[in-house]
């Protein structure tokens, strides 16, 4: 079985990301997705949701897709969040499990700077997935680590949506709808 690793912040979870988990599992690139929110990205401040909230936006995000679970465990684990903890704990609870990492091309330039990159590339193959504005240039060393996908083309962006969540503009059909009611009945990004 190939699973294949959807991580972040994910604050908000938007359509962007169910596009991404959809693709995935369109091209068959994994038969299962497990989606697993941040407690603390290392490369931010803070999130602007709680990791219990931004918990509760995946399952609903997540809840229509019977191949995609959503998974604590880095929420439990507490502090920040690093990949290759992740995959490790991931290999060692499926040993006979493929992994594959979901992997916006807008965060391929800095995924040499993550935590341990060179074990995050022996414990899972890279699916690179286009962002619009982004390239995906890999060093040639590590291109048969990561799988290139550049005809997914990634517009939406949580940072953009927590802005207009802040100034009151609506989404449109950025977020899937349970979780814009969800942001609306507990207040978040205002």
């Amino acid at each position: 079985m190939e699973l294949a690793i959807l991580g972040g912040s994910l604050d908000p979870v938007h359509n962007g990301h169910v596009a991404m988990a959809e693709f995935v599992l369109a091209k068959e690139l994994a038969s299962r997705i497990l989606v697993i929110p941040a407690f603390r990205s290392p490369f931010k401040s803070d999130s602007a949701a709680s990791a219990q909230d931004r918990l509760k936006m995946a399952h609903l995000a997540f809840a229509p897709f019977d191949q995609i679970a959503v998974d604590d465990l880095e929420i439990r684990r507490g502090g920040s969040s690093f990949m290759v903890e992740t995959l490790q704990e991931l290999q060692r609870l499926n040993p006979d499990t493929t992994l594959r990492l979901i992997l916006g091309a807008d965060n391929l330039a800095g995924f040499f700077q993550w935590e341990k990159p060179d074990k995050i590339l022996s414990l899972a193959k890279i699916l690179v997935l286009g962002r619009h504005g982004h390239d995906q240039n890999i060093p040639a060393l590590h291109r048969d680590s990561f799988l290139l996908h550049p005809e997914f083309d990634q517009r939406v962006s949580s940072s953009e949506i927590r802005v207009m969540l802040a100034a009151g503009d609506p989404t449109g059909d950025l977020l899937p709808s349970a979780v814009a009611r969800y942001i609306q009945t507990n207040g978040l990004y205002l």
